[in-house]
């Protein structure tokens, strides 16, 4: 997953991507904090009707490989998963952001199962407060709460590329691709000028979300609708 992120890091300045991997690497040696943090992402899902269990990745129960399950599991797996990426970002200030194959699917009895490993951050409120900006405004066609983001980021011109790992058209039917996410963030790296802003630290993480999502949506090898799964969350926020 970390491969992917390579496109972005040019952008961030060195200080700040230093400060981002330490505080992760913080976080992962918080065992104790860990549960509670896992906890919170269980009352959030319940809150948000998304039916995944979330539990401790050391007894974590099995989970059947995706290449195993049914297509109608495979496309309920991978809706659920996008529920989840969306709930953590409109629910809470923080996120945990290892949502790979090996860590969400589906167990013997049949229940949608997440067993992070403790990857997780505080997202900087500025920060998420853009990134909801520019996911609810797209989403809504608030052209105005789009562009705020956009400009709060730091993104630029290069704004509406963000949104291509989500696909193109209207969103209701979309492969999800690795090779996909690389080429969007190169993009981002081409198009961005030496005006632009520098990204702020918060990138490296939401880069690992985003791209443990597409590796989890990748292996289902489907079409899902995201912007089903964006309205079901916001709704219910």
């Amino acid at each position: 997953m970390i491969e992917l992120i390579p496109p972005a890091l040019g952008l961030i300045p060195p200080w700040s991507l230093a400060r981002q991997g330490l505080e992760l690497i913080s976080n992962a040696a918080a065992t104790r904090r860990f549960s509670s943090v896992l906890a919170d992402a269980q009352i959030d899902l319940h809150a948000a009707g998304v039916p995944i269990i979330v539990k401790e990745h050391r007894s974590a129960p099995s989970i059947s490989s995706h290449a195993n399950l049914t297509r109608p599991q495979r496309r309920w797996l991978g809706q659920l998963a996008l529920e989840l990426y969306f709930a953590q970002l409109f629910r809470r200030e923080s996120a945990i952001l290892d949502l790979r194959p090996s860590r969400l699917g589906v167990d013997s009895s049949r229940d949608a199962v997440w067993c992070p490993r403790p990857l997780y951050l505080q997202w900087d409120p500025q920060f998420l407060q853009a990134l909801r900006d520019v996911y609810a405004g797209f989403f809504l066609g608030d052209g105005e709460r789009f562009r705020g983001g956009v400009s709060n980021l730091g993104l630029g011109s290069s704004g509406t590329t963000l949104l291509g790992h989500l696909g193109e058209g209207n969103q209701r039917s979309v492969r999800f691709s690795a090779t996909n996410l690389r080429s969007t963030l190169r993009e981002i790296s081409v198009m961005r000028s030496a005006e632009d802003a520098r990204l702020h630290g918060n990138f490296v993480a939401f880069g690992l979300y985003v791209a443990s999502l597409h590796e989890l949506l990748e292996s289902l090898d489907l079409r899902f609708d995201v912007r089903s799964a964006f309205m079901r969350t916001y709704c219910k926020g």
